[in-house]
């Protein structure tokens, strides 16, 4: 394990003052664990280490002196002895936080690289209670519970997660919001005249009430004077209202509810896609009628009215909302399960949902690079009605014969389109090419190479094309039973 970072929540701690501490303890004992803390922020482990044990050595009922060895203990790799001495701190001072906290973060990562994933959570859970605003417990108590196919759990931490990430004075998602602000997204032209317009759509809607018209009318300010080479009067939007308080945050979320009578259409192409998908030579199926007209119609509500798109990263306009940042509600974990429960052998709890996004495309994009994604199957749907398609044949998805290459790691399959369309092209790959269709979902071994068609969708907030995808298990143990 590397080194964990110092910092006021894992790491060593000075002593008390010393004024109060010097009737305790010798002078020479406090100089020696204050001196080893400064070595630590300093990253030289084995100075500190002296420091420290002589802290203990002279002074072995002091909890503060175990805890500061354990932890440089395990800032060099030796996580036995970490452990031991962090235990030996808590029976000291069996209320030392930071005891506390160092032994369940190192047993939790521990915990997390043997498999063992329920418990690694159960250390991210006396975490979250010590910490509750912290993102990085909030995460991975969100990625455990998703290891462990516990999708209500991962979707309440992940709601936690973009309370305290993009959480915002206008929507009260649970959690409270942070004292110290977490960085927007970088201003962009197609972001801030996507948010616009959804503001828009849900004032006229009554969605959102008067109080955020100042809100609208600010936007438009911003989308008048932004200019995508001044990259100070961007720093000048993004920090004056209301941007500062908006942008890149949750003010309005729609927590679109289980069904009782179920997510998917349970029509005869579903229930045979299993099969069809074992029996293809590349693993593919294509489904129509994929969710249930009220599925359908409360997700197309729920990636309207909700202000998850936060991510404009992308070329061309496109926007990413993502599981962690609120892109999440009962329904679209319904959808999760319920698909694991069709293909149980395909999917089934052996390959768990570990990656939920959706996306949002400019009215026109031409051909893009091909790219794998680092899970075991993907379950990609379209749900923008078929009427804002401007070419039928087109505006899906492009999936290649070829699977990228096992050696190849995730920056390469991923992300080096040149490099890709290089392979392709030597390895004489053919196209399967998956025209647009609304409710149509398609099923797929993620290793295959795949892009998005060239798509035209007609203006209008409403009409731009959304796709869900859904990541199960990993690349590496597709193949193992």
């Amino acid at each position: 394990m590397t080194a964990p970072a110092s910092s006021p929540r894992y790491g060593t701690a000075q002593a008390p003052s010393a004024l109060w501490a010097a009737k305790r303890f010798a002078e020479q004992v406090l100089a020696q664990n204050d001196e080893g803390h400064r070595l630590c922020l300093q990253g030289c482990f084995e100075a500190a280490e002296a420091c420290f044990r002589y802290a203990v050595e002279h002074q072995p009922d002091w909890s503060i002196a175990h805890n500061n060895l354990g932890w440089v203990s395990q800032a060099q790799g030796r996580n036995e002895d970490a452990i031991s001495s962090y235990k030996c701190a808590l029976r000291l001072e069996p209320g030392y936080v930071l005891a506390r906290a160092n032994l369940a973060y190192l047993l939790a990562h521990l915990y997390v690289h043997l498999g063992q994933y329920d418990a690694a959570r159960g250390m991210w859970q006396v975490l979250v209670e010590l910490y509750p605003q912290d993102p990085e417990v909030l995460d991975n108590l969100t990625s455990t519970a998703l290891r462990v196919n516990d999708l209500g759990a991962a979707g309440h931490w992940a709601l936690r997660h973009a309370a305290v990430t993009r959480g915002s004075t206008w929507h009260a998602l649970p959690g409270d919001i942070p004292d110290v602000p977490t960085p927007a997204p970088k201003l962009s032209r197609s972001k801030l005249g996507h948010d616009l317009e959804q503001m828009r759509y849900l004032r006229d809607r009554q969605l959102i009430g008067p109080q955020l018209d100042a809100v609208i009318d600010g936007y438009e300010t911003a989308l008048q004077r932004f200019n995508e080479s001044d990259s100070l009067l961007q720093q000048q939007l993004l920090a004056s209202w209301p941007l500062s308080s908006t942008y890149g945050r949750v003010i309005h979320h729609l927590p679109a509810a289980h069904l009782d009578e179920g997510a998917l259409n349970d029509s005869p192409a579903l229930r045979g896609a299993e099969q069809d998908y074992q029996q293809s030579p590349l693993g593919i199926v294509v489904i129509d009628d994929f969710l249930t007209p009220q599925a359908l119609q409360q997700l197309q509500a729920f990636c309207l009215q909700s202000t998850v798109w936060h991510t404009n990263r992308y070329a061309h306009g496109r926007l990413g909302a993502f599981f962690r940042e609120g892109f999440n509600c009962p329904l679209l974990l319904q959808v999760a399960e319920q698909i694991q429960q069709y293909f149980p052998k395909v999917i089934g709890t052996r390959h768990p949902l570990l990656q939920l996004w959706g996306f949002k495309y400019g009215h026109d994009q031409p051909a893009t690079y091909p790219h794998a994604d680092f899970a075991a199957v993907n379950v990609n749907f379209w749900i923008t009605p078929d009427d804002a398609n401007l070419d039928k044949n087109s505006g899906g998805l492009v999936i290649y014969d070829v699977e990228a290459p096992m050696d190849w790691d995730f920056e390469t399959y991923n992300r080096q389109g040149d490099r890709i369309d290089a392979f392709l092209r030597a390895s004489g790959a053919q196209p399967l090419v998956i025209p647009y269709r609304c409710n149509r979902a398609v099923i797929f071994n993620s290793d295959l190479f795949h892009a998005t068609a060239p798509l035209a969708f007609r203006p209008g907030y409403t009409s731009a094309r959304i796709n869900i995808t859904l990541l199960y298990g990993e690349r590496e143990r597709a193949g193992q039973g």
